[in-house]
């Protein structure tokens, strides 16, 4: 027989049935209520029933760039049929931030122009700063590109970030190496060097990709050498381990990218040399063995693929700066409305964004609390180390 409490006369199954569907900001309120909704509402099994619940739906979330203020604009779709959309200002994402990695539970790893991170949960407007990484170098050496992974530890129950920097010798006028490698954990809130670097100093040159390439505990990096080399860079999350992923030799001398397809890593692969560009995708089924699912186009406007949305269409911008969207089954592609200048320049990232409970705060009450009447936070992703 379903339990009761004295907070009504509702079963307790069914009063957490219902309050399951409730959005965060309602939720953050009922915790103000009583110990009993607090200690509720807190509780890991709850935050991630709710983080999965139907009531709470994955959205597109779109940021581009717009280069007449050198700033970010963020779009934020209001269902899958894409027809609408919002600037998302609730979510108080700072426009100022250089680049956003996940989400990963509905958290945002955000990085300031000046290198500055935080963490970010938008849905309860936490904002937890990271500590500064003061890598311990000689003064010839510059810092000239960095390489970011942001995830989850299953077996540490603790989000990381994976830090690969890299620098340049003043003196000879060469890259230097080796490249300095460290992890941050929130559960310390601490930066720790990375004695593993073997991978992360192999010569590759590792890019970024425009969608989150994180995946059941591992994050991904899309790699190239002499533009004829290519491989995937992985790191785990738990083992803290590097390892190298092989590509089929047919696609080392195209140009490509990495996305989700699935619970799959996929190489998104294009050769933008031909006026009638395909997309080719390939999934990663075990180790190194790689099928080809999917032979996408012919488009004779495209730019770049971005990724995937919910495996049944794929997101693409085209030569016009113009978001699309084609659909797999029906072989249509339509534009999406985006802010867009007429004839500018777009970069675009695509986040799928899901609303989440997951507190960042941890020990020591180190979270912001986003107001948006000061500038304290934007100063934060501002302001030079």
């Amino acid at each position: 027989m379903a339990s009761t409490t004295n907070h009504g006369y509702l079963p307790e199954d069914v009063m957490v049935d219902i309050v399951l569907r409730l959005p965060v900001k309602t939720l953050l309120q009922f915790k103000c209520v009583s110990k009993y909704w607090c200690t509720l509402i807190e509780s890991p099994g709850f935050v991630k029933r709710h983080f999965n619940h139907k009531s709470n739906p994955e959205r597109l979330l779109v940021r581009n760039y717009i280069p007449d203020t050198d700033e970010y604009a963020y779009a934020l779709f209001h269902d899958e049929t894409f027809c609408g959309f919002e600037e998302p200002d609730h979510l108080q994402i700072p426009i100022t931030v250089g680049s956003l990695l996940g989400p990963v539970d509905g958290l945002f790893l955000v990085v300031g122009r000046s290198g500055n991170m935080a963490l970010l949960n938008p849905s309860m407007r936490q904002f937890r700063p990271i500590p500064l990484l003061h890598p311990d170098v000689k003064p010839h050496l510059s810092p000239y590109d960095d390489l970011l992974g942001f995830g989850w530890d299953e077996s540490g129950k603790d989000y990381k970030v994976i830090s690969i920097q890299y620098f340049w010798n003043d003196e000879l006028d060469i890259p230097h190496d080796p490249s300095i490698v460290s992890i941050y954990s929130l559960r310390s809130d601490s930066w720790r060097h990375f004695e593993d670097v073997d991978l992360a100093n192999s010569g590759h040159c590792s890019y970024k990709s425009l969608c989150n390439t994180y995946l059941n505990g591992v994050y991904y990096w899309f790699t190239e050498l002499n533009d004829q080399d290519v491989s995937i860079l992985a790191f785990d999350m738990s083992l803290e381990t590097f390892h190298e992923i092989k590509v089929p030799d047919c696609l080392k001398a195209r140009g490509g990218d990495l996305a989700l397809y699935g619970d799959s890593v996929a190489l998104i692969s294009c050769d933008l040399d031909r006026n009638d560009k395909c997309v080719d995708i390939w999934v990663l089924k075990e180790e190194s063995c790689w099928i080809k699912c999917l032979n996408i186009g012919p488009f004779e406007d495209l730019k770049w693929p971005l990724g995937f949305w919910r495996d049944t269409e794929l997101l693409l911008e085209t030569g016009s700066s113009h978001l699309t969207v084609y659909t797999i089954n029906t072989k249509k592609l339509r534009t999406l409305e985006t802010r867009r200048r007429e004839n500018g320049f777009f970069i675009y990232w695509v986040f799928f964004y899901k609303e989440s409970l997951v507190s960042i705060n941890g020990e020591g009450l180190k979270c912001l609390q986003w107001d948006p009447s000061s500038d304290s936070i934007k100063d934060l992703l501002r302001r030079s180390q």
